[in-house]
């Protein structure tokens, strides 16, 4: 088996006691309470994660300082989840209340919807740089299928109007999942005993991904991320608590994590082949979308994607196996003979 160089430490593993088990289920429900109330309230949502910009001192000086950030990726991490949080906030903000002038206008126009986009990618792209540094390649390699497959902005994102101004982005329900399992391989091996929150870490995902399916609406899943996420690093920034309340040190198994990252890998492959596929047949608009907001687009658009696509098929099938270029659209009706030039027999 592929031998990595993964500073997770293996061997001794740390039992999977009671005190684990209950400790997971009250992070997993402080979590839950948490997401919810951020859906819902923009302008907490924005204050929240500002001012916990300010606990920058503990990171460095605080009691947990050599249990904490240890290496780049963290303080790279903390960092691009807090400020942008913070400025996506602003967005729903400018959503919500319609606030005027030209600064709220740009954070409103749908354009600026790249900028999340961006941050998520650029949030997977930094653990893949970091699954490839300590020698995961099947799962790097899905790190970078899961960035090529990210629902294009502002196509397949959007901030809800009305007083909740909700960030929702119309990933697939299979794309989720395969940013779970993805993010679970990740952090199974991804750092050093002193940050070591292999549990915590799936209490967030768990929570990001079960959330929007208890809702009903699978567009929730990136909002369930970006608010599981900061509390997860701000706990290890300033004291990181997991190891003694939840611990899953010794977890690791070099051979787990490196089968792990192949079979994400072979789920990746046939996704990026399908999601390649709805993107060019124009059935993605529909396909990307789920329940209420699916029937909402179809009343909505429902007429112009079929326009679409029925140009699309049309486009397909103007060039046929050969190279050879076929009539395109139906052939004009055949003129019908005038009544005095009809044969009488």
């Amino acid at each position: 088996m592929i031998s990595a160089a993964s500073e997770a430490v293996s061997g001794n593993p740390a039992p999977f006691t009671w005190v684990t088990a209950v400790s997971m289920l009250v992070f997993c429900a402080i979590l839950w309470v948490i997401v919810d109330y951020m859906r819902v309230h923009p302008r907490p949502a924005m204050w929240v994660w500002g001012l916990s910009l300010l606990t920058f001192p503990l990171w460095i000086w605080g009691p947990g300082r050599d249990i904490g950030l240890v290496n780049w990726f963290s303080w790279a991490k903390i960092l691009s989840v807090l400020i942008p949080l913070t400025l996506v906030g602003a967005m729903r903000i400018a959503v919500a209340e319609q606030r005027v002038g030209r600064i709220w206008d740009i954070l409103r126009n749908p354009r600026f919807l790249w900028f999340p986009y961006a941050i998520l990618f650029l949030n997977i792209a930094e653990a893949t740089l970091r699954d490839a540094e300590i020698g995961n390649y099947w799962n790097a390699a899905v790190g970078l299928g899961l960035c090529l497959t990210i629902p294009y902005s502002p196509r397949f994102w959007e901030i809800l109007p009305g007083r909740n101004a909700e960030l929702v982005a119309y990933t697939t329900m299979a794309w989720n999942f395969l940013y779970t399992t993805w993010n679970l391989c990740f952090t199974f091996g991804g750092y050093p005993p002193e940050e070591e929150h292999f549990a915590a870490s799936i209490c967030i995902l768990a929570v990001a991904e079960i959330y929007p399916l208890v809702k009903g609406r699978p567009e929730l899943y990136i909002m369930a991320r970006i608010y599981t996420l900061p509390v997860l690093m701000l706990a290890i920034a300033i004291y990181n608590i997991f190891p003694k309340v939840m611990p899953s040190d010794g977890w690791f198994n070099n051979d787990v994590w490196i089968v792990w990252g192949i079979v994400n890998f072979a789920l990746t492959v046939p996704y990026l082949f399908w999601y390649t596929w709805q993107l060019e047949s124009d059935r993605s608009f529909i396909s990307f979308r789920r329940g209420k907001a699916r029937q909402e687009f179809v009343r909505l658009h429902g007429d112009t994607i079929d326009q679409l696509m029925e140009i699309n098929l049309s486009l397909d099938a103007a060039v046929d196996n050969h190279g050879r270029t076929r009539t395109r659209g139906p052939q004009p009706p055949r003129p019908v003979p005038a009544p005095d030039t009809v044969d009488p027999r």
